[in-house]
């Protein structure tokens, strides 16, 4: 495969963070009814007991609109950083969801393989990375449990079949077919990296091909 020796990365297109958007609708829709209903119910209530102690219900109003607003806060966070795929000569820089951006050089990057798994109307594509056990001693990132969450997705789609895998992307949330976005990341991929296409054969159908005729 041609290789690519621009020192610029390139970034793969992200498409429109429309999932996340319905769903930070949704939260403020429903976060805006419970505080409203809060209000309605403890508003009578004094500020002081009879004893003259703090009325603890009375705050209860004041207690949702704070959970309302983290919420929101927490539910925006996808909206706000959508998924980040970028490729370079030095290496990869991931960001499957909301948090941060994992930068994984090639010399610790051993595999970069898409894959399709079972989606409930038609296969998911994802991008898996696996890498040695030398990444982030020196220089990179080691993805950590929140970095993992598009990858304990796939593996759960796939019935536990990718946990070997460091990192996923969701392939779904950019614009280029993945078959464009993986012979993107092949031209920067130095010799070493196996950079495997199994989209057009997934997860479900190799296994039903290994299972003896009856």
């Amino acid at each position: 495969m041609p290789r690519n020796a621009s020192a610029g990365w390139t970034v793969m297109r992200q498409r429109p963070p429309r999932r996340a958007l319905t769903r930070l609708s949704g939260f403020v829709l429903m976060g805006a009814l419970a505080t409203c209903i809060t209000w309605l119910i403890f508003i009578t209530e004094p500020a002081q007991l009879s004893s003259g102690a703090s009325n603890p219900a009375a705050k209860m109003p004041t207690f949702m609109a704070i959970a309302v607003v983290v919420s929101v806060l927490l539910a925006a966070a996808p909206a706000l950083r959508p998924p980040r795929l970028a490729a370079n000569h030095y290496g990869l820089a991931v960001r499957p969801g909301a948090f941060r951006t994992v930068l994984l050089p090639w010399v610790h990057v051993e595999e970069v393989t898409a894959v399709a798994v079972p989606g409930r109307r038609h296969p998911d594509a994802y991008i898996l990375v696996a890498c040695d056990d030398y990444l982030g001693r020196t220089t990179g990132d080691r993805p950590r449990f929140l970095d993992q969450a598009v990858l304990r997705e796939a593996n759960r789609a796939a019935d536990g079949r990718v946990g070997d895998f460091d990192l996923a992307v969701r392939l779904a949330d950019f614009t280029d077919t993945p078959e464009a976005i993986l012979e993107r990341i092949a031209s920067y991929a130095p010799d070493h990296v196996d950079v495997n296409n199994q989209l057009d054969d997934p997860i479900e159908d190799r296994d039903a091909k290994k299972k003896p005729a009856e």
